[in-house]
């Protein structure tokens, strides 16, 4: 009884309606698959469109920065061939004027970069750089990396042969500070005005003498050195900077074109 009440029942049932059903229903977990991969591409070109925007402008100010960098030590290059040179002119030398006083002081003249590319280091520390299609940005973003990591450790490099001949040259000159009243701190309060208040006491320990012409010379060769460094990744960062501003255009053209 039950079997024929049930064949009867699917010999009365409307077949092309089922069928239209079940095409709603297939058509409509089909459109809502499409919208959810048009919401995670739309995403994942936010993102990707907000990283490139963020690298882009620290790459442009790092550029400023490092230029910025790059004329100190230009500067700083000059004073430390001139003093190589002066050290050799004995009797200029121990006349020891304010230009030459100034020569010998500059050895400490060191300053440290002050300058990274933070959001590049954590988008490949974290993995977020692989938000970013192309492989070439992301190859480039790991390369400009390494380059500022090298310039880091030659950083490191430079600033020992630094240290050492400023200790070397500072107590073979005897340098002393004057105790004046006279001599007053500048109105920012953190440096002396000025060169009056050193003293080198003992000008024949550095004028004329080898050794110390030597770690003169060795300080401008390794300021030299670190100089060419600067000039390559800053070579580098300008074709980064380039590369991320044409990616971050064609990303914005295919977000637009795209919604």
């Amino acid at each position: 009884m039950i079997l024929q009440r049930l064949s009867q029942s699917i010999r009365k049932q409307d077949w092309f309606t089922v069928l239209i059903e079940t095409l709603i229903v297939v058509f409509g977990v089909f459109i809502g698959l499409q919208v959810n991969n048009w919401n995670a591409s739309r995403v994942a070109r936010a993102e990707a469109g907000d990283l490139l925007a963020r690298m882009l402008i620290e790459a442009q100010e790092t550029q400023t920065d490092l230029a910025d960098y790059q004329a100190i030590h230009a500067g700083i290059l000059d004073r430390a061939i001139q003093l190589s040179i002066r050290l050799t002119e004995v009797e200029r030398c121990l006349a020891m004027d304010d230009d030459t006083k100034e020569l010998v002081l500059g050895v400490g003249d060191f300053p440290p970069p002050r300058f990274s590319l933070a959001t590049a280091s954590e988008a490949i520390g974290s993995g977020h750089l692989a938000v970013i299609g192309s492989g070439d940005i992301r190859e480039e973003v790991r390369r400009i990396i390494d380059e500022m990591t090298f310039l880091e450790r030659q950083w490191q490099r430079y600033i020992r042969v630094k240290q050492d001949s400023e200790l070397a040259i500072y107590t073979a000159a005897g340098l002393s500070l004057v105790r004046d009243e006279k001599l007053q701190l500048t109105p920012g309060g953190d440096t002396w005005e000025g060169v009056d208040q050193y003293r080198l006491q003992t000008p024949e320990g550095i004028c004329g003498k080898s050794e110390m012409v030597a770690f003169a010379s060795n300080a401008a060769t390794t300021q030299h050195i670190y100089t060419r460094y600067m000039d390559e990744v800053s070579a580098t960062l300008e074709a980064y900077a380039a590369l991320l501003a044409a990616e971050a255009g064609t990303t914005h053209e295919t977000g637009e074109a795209a919604e």
